[in-house]
């Protein structure tokens, strides 16, 4: 619970900064906010509403409404998520290998249009399979509410399967493919320092995009694994809180490796000055001024 609300509070200024003209006007920061947002919405579930639910011993009779929800609310986030982490990969590697189809799909308020079908794909989810239920006893989410024993297989989420091994583990593939292509693009650049800094992006870059897909691959194949076999506790724990940590790590990556949104966040919490530009009208010239927001 604690993690969920630290989380979202770091999120809320990063998300602001995304929104600013100069940042949202870009593809990837629209994108980016999207995920944001649908990561504190999964927070909510799986570390505020799954803590609150812990300290009450809860289990689907004790709580029928609220888990029924949040179950529902739960699943179709991760999945949404999945899609548009697809959609953010797939953004970039076009930028990167095929601008001129990069442009045509991802430009302007195209953007929004491509958005509208990780809304559909989390939507189907949420009405169309069966949710997750709160279990006590292992502090996680299951298909099987563990009311009837021998019954798992009537409440398995076979569409859930899918996109666990087919949609995360093609993301995952790509953003390998991403990062080989811009290792390859920043080989061209001239060696010296320029070579040095381009070196050094390439392998933050690398970094932060192996960071997240480790996350949410093993996340989903714990997933899938224990809601189809057995599994010791460990485990399902580990589990959740990778789910946990596939929606809350971004928070913290953003901040390590992304320097517009760390410099944003702390200008926007007080603790980075801005400069503005002033224009001298006798002689026009612009003086740097630091003012604190």
């Amino acid at each position: 619970m604690t993690y969920g609300i630290i989380v979202n509070i770091i999120y809320i200024p990063i998300i602001s900064v995304m929104l600013e003209k100069d940042q949202f006007k870009m593809s990837c920061y629209k994108i980016m906010s999207f995920l944001t947002l649908i990561d504190i919405f999964a927070l909510t579930v799986n570390s505020i509403i799954t803590g609150y639910l812990s300290y009450q011993g809860a289990v689907y009779c004790t709580h029928p409404n609220l888990i029924y929800i949040a179950g529902m609310a739960g699943l179709g986030l991760w999945c949404c998520s999945c899609i548009i982490a697809m959609s953010l990969v797939t953004n970039r590697l076009l930028d990167l290998l095929f601008p001129a189809l990069g442009a045509f799909l991802f430009d302007g308020n195209r953007t929004f249009l491509v958005l509208i079908l990780p809304i559909i794909y989390g939507l189907y989810f949420v009405f169309f399979t069966p949710p997750i239920a709160f279990s006590s006893k292992f502090m996680t989410w299951f298909f099987d509410p563990l009311i009837f024993k021998g019954k798992s297989e009537e409440y398995a989420n076979f569409p859930h399967f899918f996109n666990n091994i087919l949609v995360v583990g093609v993301t995952g593939c790509l953003y390998m493919i991403f990062c080989c292509a811009f290792g390859a693009k920043l080989k061209n650049v001239d060696a010296g320092s320029s070579g040095s800094t381009a070196q050094k992006a390439s392998t933050q870059i690398f970094f932060q995009s192996a960071m997240i897909c480790a996350v949410n691959q093993v996340a989903s194949v714990i997933y899938v694994s224990m809601n189809f076999i057995e599994v010791p506790f460990w485990l399902i724990v580990l589990g959740h809180v990778l789910w946990e940590l596939g929606h809350g790590a971004p928070a913290f990556i953003y901040l390590k490796f992304n320097k517009t949104l760390r410099n944003g966040m702390l200008r926007k919490i007080g603790l980075k000055k801005s400069t503005v530009g002033v224009t001298n009208q006798p002689s026009g010239k612009v003086t740097n001024v630091s003012t604190i927001h």
